[in-house]
């Protein structure tokens, strides 16, 4: 799959000076991910549909699935029967022996892109027992507005179509090492950590930058990647503050005029 299974031009008008004129617009295509493990538990993720990969690997371990790639024998990806970019996509995902006791027992759910939550069965599913971020990295305000540089000038689908969300890992220099665009923010986390662990990068000393807020499970997925610092263009939730207090990682936002340090101040050089 390439850029070009990424948007669509479709056919619209615009009003102006009191009268319509024809105008194409570029769109996002919305691809269904089917995913299935194992043979008998399948997830159904809505997505735009390249780092296809990336994505399935990165989903199955911030949900706690998987603990490293190792743990996949087998992800065997088939693009749509018309050959369309927006038909739906199957992986086919065979683990090894050992599953988390989640997996011991049909599961089938829908996770809609605009929310990594949705599908869930219940609030206490959202408990992934994770262990806290164990890093002593710190970094300069000045790195931090440099990331958030970086992600703006890497959003090409976004320029394209205004509706792309986008995901960036760097290192303590502000220099890029992965980055992702997707219709979802946690779809372009996932994307990216997906990656990060198929091109076996160490994310303990990284930073992570999200064109969108920060949720709960946003932080979640952050923590259980080990990365220490998550920077989000604009404000968090409640949720995702009490979860950065928690897991140790350190949660700035960037939102316009603005900036704030929500968690763990320490690791930010001059305080």
């Amino acid at each position: 799959m390439t850029e070009n299974d990424t948007y669509k031009t479709i056919r619209s008008f615009t009003f102006k000076d009191r009268a319509l004129s024809p105008e194409p617009t570029d769109l996002l295509v919305e691809a269904p991910l089917e995913i299935t493990i194992d043979r008998g538990r399948q997830v159904l993720i809505m997505c735009t549909p390249v780092l296809v990969r990336e994505l399935v690997y990165g989903f199955l371990f911030t949900e706690g699935i998987i603990k490293d790639p190792g743990d996949v024998l087998s992800c065997q990806i088939y693009p749509g029967e018309n050959g369309h970019s927006d038909d739906i996509i199957q992986a086919f995902v065979t683990l090894g022996d050992t599953l988390p006791t989640s997996l011991t027992g049909p599961m089938k759910r829908v996770s809609f892109s605009s929310c990594g939550v949705c599908g869930k069965q219940n609030y206490s599913e959202l408990n992934p027992r994770l262990s806290r971020v164990r890093s002593k990295v710190r970094f300069s305000m000045d790195m931090i507005y440099a990331c958030a540089e970086r992600l703006e000038e890497h959003q090409q689908l976004y320029r394209r179509t205004g509706g792309a969300h986008a995901a960036m890992l760097l290192d303590g220099n502000a220099v890029p090492a992965l980055f992702s665009e997707d219709m979802g923010r946690h779809n372009a986390l996932d994307k990216v950590i997906g990656a990060g662990l198929l091109h076996h990068i160490s994310m303990d000393d990284k930073i992570l930058v999200s064109s969108g807020r920060a949720s709960l499970e946003m932080i979640l997925k952050t923590a259980r990647a080990r990365i220490p610092l998550f920077i989000a263009m604009s404000r968090p939730t409640s949720k995702a503050v009490e979860a950065a207090k928690v897991y140790n990682v350190t949660l700035v936002d960037l939102a316009k005029d603005t900036n704030r340090i929500h968690s763990h101040v320490r690791r930010i050089e001059g305080f």
